[in-house]
């Protein structure tokens, strides 16, 4: 029995672990070689890389998991100065309200905005790091955080 328990505790653990939007995440994924991101993103937070969907100069990862719940798809810029830039859009909103409290707690700068169209935006800064969280207006909702470099 106690074997059972501490196997599932460490199951969960991983499932825990496995989230996308945590800072070290990504600043480790931005931060890495390129040729080690399709491995890692696929081992870690079961992203696959799909071709069809890129254009030069950006990796297109989604989701394998295609529930509309849980679907993610990652973009990554790879011409983008300084670092490797990120736009992930995701239908996962249990995600986000955590990631932003990563975030205040990593020391970013909170920065209200609005854009061009009049939607809200936030943007979090710090030292050469800007990510921005917003709402898209879809038939589903959804949100997409960009991580980027000054």
């Amino acid at each position: 029995m106690m074997k059972a328990l501490l196997l599932l505790l460490i199951a969960c653990g991983n499932l825990l672990t496995a989230q996308l939007l945590t800072v070290n995440n990504l600043r480790n994924s931005t931060s890495g070689p390129l040729r080690n991101l399709d491995a890692r993103l696929k081992a870690h937070f079961n992203l696959e890389r799909n071709p069809d969907m890129e254009d030069p100069g950006n990796r297109v990862y989604a989701a394998s998991d295609r529930d509309v719940s849980h679907f993610k798809v990652l973009t990554v810029f790879t011409d983008a100065r300084n670092c490797l830039a990120l736009s992930l859009v995701t239908h996962d909103k249990e995600e986000i309200e955590p990631f932003h409290n990563d975030l205040l707690k990593e020391g970013f700068m909170l920065e209200k905005y609005r854009d061009l169209q009049g939607n809200p935006g936030i943007n979090y800064i710090r030292e050469q790091i800007i990510v921005t969280i917003k709402n898209i207006n879809a038939g589903v909702p959804a949100h997409q955080v960009i991580w980027r470099c000054r």
